[in-house]
C-alpha cells in the first residue's frame, strides 16, 4: 500500500492542472470520455458513460463525492474513467456548498441534501438507472452516509472512506436493504481510524444486516481505487437480484490485482454459488474462490495456535499477539475464522470487556490526571492486548510521552516498570504478528 501512496499524492497535488472536460449534456451519445455538465440549479459535475452503453438496458449510477475544499475534478483524477466501475454511469459532482475560494464542501444541511438529490433525480430521468451506489472520501464520506440515511429507497449501497458518521444520520429498519462499508487506513493522520470503528458500532446497533469495516493496514488518508472498487463490488454483489450483475461483482473481486479483501470475495462468492439458475461456470469459480479463502483462514488459525500454545492470557513478545487481531479483522465471516473466534471466545470476550473499561478510564483522565491515565493505560496494555483500544496510536504516543517525563509527570516507579514490560513488548509482538500474517496471506489481507 505504501508505494501506491506516492502515486495518489501526485494525483492530488496536480488536480488544478487536470484537463478541463468538454461541456456536453449527458445522452446516449456522450460515451467513452469524461464530460462536464451542470444540474438545473447549477451544481456542476463530471461524468463518464461506458463506450458500449446501451440506452435500452438499465445501468448502475455511481457517485464519487470528494473531500473538503476540492471540486468535481478530484473524482476522475483519482479514479480512472473507463476502469473505475467500468460498467456504470459514474458521476463526480462539486460539493453542494461553495467555500468561496473555488472549492466546495457537502455540509450537514437540508439544502445540501436537496441539491444532490435534485441532481440524482435529473440523472434518473435521463437514464434507466438500475441501482445507485455512493463512494465518499473524507468529508464526502460523512456526507455519503448522511445522504443514504436521508433517501434510503434511492441508495442501494455505499462506501465511505476515511470518516465517521455524523450525529443525526438516518438509520432504521427501512435502511436495512442497503449495503454499507466503512473503509479506513489504520495510519490515517487526518481523520482517526477510530472514527470508522465507531461508525461500524453505530450501524451494528441499528441492526444493519449488511455492514462491515474494511481496514487498510498502514494506509494513510488518500483514496485507493482498487480497494474502493472491491468494496463497491461487495455492495452490489450482496444486494442485486440480477444474475449478470451478481456475477460481474464476483468477477471484480475474484480477478482483483494486488491485495484482495477475503471476506468480500467469500461472501459474494457464497451468494453466487447459492443463486438458482446461475451460470454453472461462474458457480464453479465461486466455489473455488470460497475454498481458497477458507483454506487461507485455516492456515492463519494453524500459525496462531503454533505460536500461542495454550498460554493466551499474558502479554508476551510472540507473533500471535499481533496475528490474532489482524486475522479476526480481515477474515471475520469466513468459516475457519469464525470457528477460531468461537474457540477463543472466552479470552476475546474478557479482553474486550477490559479494553472498553480501561480505555474509557484512560481517556476520561488523559487531560486532567496523567498519573491516573498512565495507570489505566498500563492495565489496558497488559490485560487487553488483543483489542483495538490497546493499539490506539494516540494513546500509545501519550504513554510514551509520560514515560519519558517520568517523575515530572507524576508517574510512579511501579507503573514505569510496567511500561517497560508493556508498550515495547506489545509493539514488538505486533510487528512480529504482522509479518506472520503477511507470510500466510500474500493475496488475502
Amino acid at each position: 500500500m505504501k508505494g501506491l501512496a506516492r502515486t495518489v499524492l501526485l494525483a492530488l497535488v496536480t488536480v488544478p492542472a487536470f484537463a478541463q472536460a468538454v461541456e456536453k449534456q449527458p445522452s446516449a451519445k456522450a460515451t467513452g470520455k469524461v464530460y462536464e455538465w451542470k444540474s438545473k440549479d447549477g451544481l456542476q459535475y463530471q461524468y463518464y458513460l461506458p463506450k458500449k452503453f446501451d440506452p435500452q438496458q438499465p445501468i448502475n449510477l455511481t457517485f464519487i463525492l470528494h473531500g473538503s475544499n476540492l471540486d468535481r475534478r478530484w473524482g476522475f483524477a483519482n479514479h480512472k474513467a473507463g476502469q473505475f466501475r467500468s460498467d456504470d454511469f459514474v458521476v463526480s459532482p462539486d460539493g453542494t456548498t461553495s467555500n468561496g475560494s473555488g472549492g466546495f464542501n457537502s455540509l450537514q444541511g437540508k439544502k445540501d441534501l436537496e441539491r444532490l438529490h435534485a441532481l440524482h433525480q435529473e440523472l434518473k430521468e435521463m437514464f434507466n438507472i438500475r441501482a445507485t451506489y455512493l463512494y465518499g472520501h473524507s468529508q464526502g464520506s460523512f456526507f455519503s452516509f448522511f445522504y443514504a440515511g436521508a433517501y434510503p429507497d434511492e441508495v442501494q449501497g455505499l462506501v465511505g472512506q476515511a470518516s465517521g458518521v455524523w450525529i443525526g444520520t438516518g438509520a432504521s429498519k427501512k435502511h436495512h436493504h442497503q449495503a454499507v462499508v466503512l473503509m479506513h487506513g489504520t495510519a490515517d493522520p487526518v481523520v482517526g481510524y477510530s472514527q470508522s470503528v465507531g461508525g461500524l458500532k453505530f450501524y451494528e446497533e441499528k441492526k444493519y444486516p449488511l455492514v462491515r469495516l474494511r481496514s487498510l493496514d498502514g494506509w494513510n488518508h488518500w483514496p485507493t481505487q482498487g480497494q474502493t472498487e472491491q468494496q463497491l463490488a461487495w455492495c452490489e454483489g450482496m444486494t442485486t437480484t440480477d444474475h449478470g450483475r451478481m456475477a460481474a461483482a464476483f468477477t471484480t473481486l475474484d480477478e482483483a490485482k494486488g491485495v484482495v479483501d477475503p471476506v468480500a470475495l467469500y461472501q459474494v462468492a457464497a451468494r453466487v454459488a447459492a443463486a438458482p439458475d446461475m451460470n454453472p461456470g461462474v458457480v464453479k469459480k465461486a466455489n473455488a474462490a470460497m475454498k481458497e479463502v477458507d483454506d487461507s483462514a485455516k492456515k492463519h488459525a494453524k500459525a496462531i495456535t503454533k505460536s500461542s500454545g495454550k498460554k493466551t492470557k499474558k502479554l508476551v513478545d510472540k507473533p500471535w499477539i499481533g496475528h490474532v487481531p489482524l486475522f479476526l479483522l480481515h477474515f471475520k465471516g469466513v468459516p475457519a475464522c469464525d470457528a477460531f473466534a468461537e474457540k477463543w471466545k472466552a479470552v476475546l470476550g474478557k479482553q474486550q470487556d477490559l479494553g472498553d473499561k480501561h480505555s474509557t478510564d484512560f481517556w476520561r483522565n488523559a487531560e486532567r490526571s496523567p498519573k491516573k491515565a498512565f495507570g489505566y493505560g498500563m492495565k489496558l496494555v497488559h490485560s487487553a492486548f488483543l483489542t483495538e483500544a490497546a493499539a490506539n496510536k494516540r494513546m500509545i504516543e501519550k504513554l510514551e510521552g509520560w514515560n519519558k517525563a517520568g517523575k515530572k509527570a507524576g508517574i510512579g516507579k511501579g507503573d514505569l516498570k510496567l511500561f517497560k514490560t508493556g508498550v515495547p513488548v506489545l509493539q514488538s509482538a505486533k510487528e512480529k504478528g504482522r509479518k506472520a500474517f503477511e507470510k500466510v496471506s500474500k493475496r488475502f489481507r
